[in-house]
C-alpha cells in the first residue's frame, strides 16, 4: 500500500511540474496577444518547448553568491519553499489518499504558514536592504490576508461540515456554495491574489523600487525553485477554489473547464489591472475585507442551521 502512495505522489509531482511549465507558456502567450504581439514562438512549433529551453538556461547559469549572505540558510530556503508548495498537492483527491488528508485544510494552512517563514528566512539570509524591504512588505501582506483566508475556510467548513476537499462536493450537489454565499467567493478571489503575490498585489517584487524584492540575490537553480513555487501556489489555489465553491468534482469535464477558467483569471487580471498602492492594499484588508469576511463567517452559523432544519423536514416527509 505504501508503494502505491509513493507512486501516486511521484506521478502527481511530475504532472504538477509539467503543468507549471505549460502554464507559464500560456501566460506569456496570452499576455503577448493582449499586447498585440506573438509571445514565445521560436522554439519548435509556436514555441511549445520554450519552458524546457528556459529551464535549461536557468540550470546552466552561474550561481551568484553574496559574500555577506548566511550561506547555509541562503542555499536551503528556496528548496524548503518549493517543497512546501509541492506538498500542498498531497490534498489532491486520489483513489488512494493519505490517511491524514481527512483534515486536508489544516495541512494546507500549515504548509502556507511555513511558506511565509521561508520567505522571511530568504530575505534575512541574503543580507540585502532591498530583500529586507521586500520581506517586510511580503510578511505584512501575507499575514493580513491569511486571516481572511482562514475565516472563509471556517465558513465553508461550517456549511459543508467537511474538512476534506475530497468530500466537500457531496453537500453541494444541488446548490454550489458560490451561489449560496456569493460575496464570499469575491473576497476569496481578492485574498488568493494577495496570498500568491500576483498583480495587482505583487508588492514584494516591485520592479520599479525593489528590483524583484526578497529574491533579488537569487539566480540559477535557486531562482528557478522560487519561480516554480509561485506558479505551483497559483495552480493549487485555483484547484482549491473550484473544489470549495462549485461542487463539480464528480463531473470531470465541467470541473476542468472551471479549473482552466480560474487559472485563466489569474493571467487576465495580470494583463488588465494596474498596481495598487501598498498602503491602500493594507487599508483595503483591515477596514473593508476583514469586517465583511467576519460577518460572512458569523452568518454561516444561521445558514447551516437553516439547511439542517430543511433537511430534517425532508427526511420526515419521506
Amino acid at each position: 500500500m505504501m508503494l502505491i502512495f509513493v507512486i501516486n505522489l511521484l506521478f502527481l509531482l511530475i504532472m504538477v511540474m509539467l503543468s507549471i511549465a505549460f502554464f507559464t507558456l500560456l501566460e506569456r502567450k496570452i499576455i503577448g496577444y493582449s499586447q498585440s504581439r506573438k509571445g514565445p514562438n521560436k522554439t519548435f512549433i509556436i514555441g511549445l518547448i520554450q519552458p524546457m529551453a528556459d529551464a535549461i538556461k536557468l540550470l546552466a547559469k552561474e550561481v551568484n553568491l553574496n559574500s555577506n549572505a548566511n550561506f547555509s540558510l541562503y542555499m536551503m530556503t528556496p528548496l524548503a519553499n518549493i517543497i512546501c508548495s509541492l506538498m500542498m498537492w498531497m490534498m489532491f483527491p486520489f483513489i488512494y489518499c493519505f490517511s491524514f488528508m481527512k483534515m486536508s485544510f489544516l495541512f494546507m494552512l500549515s504548509c502556507m504558514a511555513f511558506n511565509t517563514i521561508t520567505i522571511m528566512m530568504m530575505s534575512w539570509s541574503s543580507n540585502s536592504n532591498y530583500a529586507f524591504i521586500g520581506m517586510v512588505r511580503t510578511m505584512s501582506q501575507l499575514i493580513s490576508y491569511e486571516i481572511n483566508m482562514m475565516m472563509i475556510i471556517i465558513s465553508v467548513i461550517m456549511v459543508t461540515e467537511q474538512m476534506n476537499v475530497a468530500t466537500m462536493h457531496k453537500l453541494q450537489k444541488y446548490t454550489p456554495l458560490a451561489i449560496m454565499m456569493f460575496p464570499m467567493i469575491m473576497i476569496w478571489m481578492i485574498t488568493i491574489l494577495a496570498e500568491t503575490n500576483r498583480t495587482p498585489f505583487d508588492f514584494s517584487e516591485g520592479e520599479s523600487e525593489l528590483i524583484s524584492g526578497f529574491n533579488i540575490e537569487y539566480s540559477s537553480v535557486n531562482f528557478m525553485m522560487l519561480f516554480l513555487s509561485e506558479y505551483s501556489s497559483i495552480l493549487m489555489m485555483s484547484f482549491i477554489t473550484i473544489l470549495m465553491f462549485t461542487g463539480m468534482q464528480g463531473h470531470q469535464f465541467f470541473f476542468f473547464c472551471m479549473y482552466f477558467s480560474c487559472c485563466f483569471s489569474f493571467i487576465w487580471m495580470r494583463t488588465t489591472l494596474p498596481w495598487f498602492r501598498y498602503d491602500k492594499l493594507m487599508k483595503l484588508n483591515w477596514t473593508q475585507i476583514l469586517p465583511i469576511s467576519t460577518v460572512i463567517m458569523f452568518s454561516s452559523f444561521p445558514l447551516k442551521f437553516y439547511c439542517t432544519m430543511k433537511s430534517k423536514k425532508k427526511s420526515k416527509l419521506h
